[in-house]
C-alpha cells in the first residue's frame, strides 16, 4: 500500500461512510491561508439558505476566508492543463450541520483566470466570480 493509500484508508474519524466509487476529480490547494472570524448568528443566518442548519463551535458561529492557489485540478483520466488548473482563489465560506452531515457553505468564490471561473461555475454549480486576484511571492 502506498502512503497515500494509508491515508486515505484511515477513517475512523469519519462520522459517514467514504464514497462508493472512483473520484472523479483531482485538484491541489497550495500555499493555503485560512482566517476564521466570529460573526452574529441573526447577520450570518440571512446569508444562508433557511433549509441549512448553521454549525457551531462553543455556541458560536464562524465565516472563514480561504486563499489559496488551485493547481493540477482536472478529470479522471485527463491531464491538467496549466492555464486551465492552475489559478488563484479566494472563498468566504461558513459551517453548516444537517442531520448530523457537516459541510461548507460557500457564499463567495473567487477565481483569477475566467475561463477557469466559467468552467468551475458550470461544473461545480458553485457561486464562482472572475476576480483580480495577485500573490506576493515573498
Amino acid at each position: 500500500m502506498t502512503l497515500i493509500e494509508d491515508i486515505l484508508s484511515c477513517t475512523d474519524h469519519r462520522p459517514y461512510q467514504l464514497p462508493f466509487g472512483k473520484w472523479r476529480y483531482y485538484q491541489e490547494w497550495n500555499n493555503v491561508l485560512f482566517l476564521h472570524w466570529k460573526i452574529s448568528f441573526d447577520l450570518l443566518r440571512s446569508c444562508v439558505p433557511p433549509e441549512l442548519n448553521l454549525d457551531t463551535f462553543d455556541r458560536e458561529v464562524y465565516v472563514s476566508l480561504v486563499a489559496f492557489t488551485m493547481e493540477k485540478i482536472r478529470k479522471h483520466n485527463l491531464p491538467a492543463f496549466k492555464y486551465v488548473s492552475n489559478f488563484e482563489e479566494i472563498n468566504l465560506r461558513t459551517y453548516v450541520n444537517n442531520h448530523s452531515r457537516r459541510g461548507v457553505y460557500f457564499l463567495s468564490i473567487e477565481a483569477g483566470n475566467r475561463l477557469s471561473t466559467f468552467i468551475a461555475r458550470a461544473l461545480s454549480g458553485l457561486p464562482y466570480e472572475k476576480a483580480s486576484i495577485f500573490r506576493s511571492e515573498t
